[in-house]
């Protein structure tokens, strides 16, 4: 029973020193997964969110099933004190990076203009997470393609 409450204890304290950061925005997403299809169907992505290191990151590993599939990755989100801002680093199983940061507005996180990078070639990508109550979110992400933003997918998470 002591141990119960030292580990209860020890997690409570973790989410409440991430909740008094400046990762605060993030924090209806930590502790949870988010399960969503693609608009075209036939595809899930699932992405699990968890504090790490006393509540300095955040870590979501995602993994994509179905048609898309087979594919996964990690991103790693921070505090970046020189420019203000929640920064974050993605890595996949393809080989492909980016990184870039998170600018929180009402009911939602936007991830301006990215680079991602993956053998050789750049796509320039853009995304909004907008939460509909606790337990929604809609993921849109936009490519750039000759000067202009087009839908690249679309994906309507549920929290496990």
């Amino acid at each position: 029973m002591k141990k119960a409450l030292a580990l209860l204890l020890l997690g409570t304290a973790t989410f409440a020193s991430a909740a008094d950061s400046p990762l605060a925005p993030l924090t209806r997403l930590a502790g949870h997964c988010w399960k969503g299809e693609f608009a075209e169907g036939g595809s899930w992505d699932r992405h699990c969110f968890e504090w790490a290191y006393d509540g300095k990151f955040l870590h979501d590993k995602h993994v994509v099933t179905g048609k898309r599939a087979p594919y996964g990755g990690e991103t790693w989100y921070r505090y970046d004190g020189k420019a203000k801002h929640i920064a974050y680093h993605y890595f996949n199983s393809q080989g492909g990076y980016s990184e870039g940061d998170v600018q929180p507005a009402q009911n939602e996180l936007r991830f301006p203009e990215e680079r991602y990078e993956q053998g050789g070639k750049t796509m320039v990508l853009r995304t909004i997470w907008r939460f509909e109550g606790e337990t929604t979110m809609l993921a849109v992400t936009e490519q750039q393609k000759d000067g202009n933003w087009v839908e690249a997918w679309r994906i309507k998470f549920s929290r496990e």
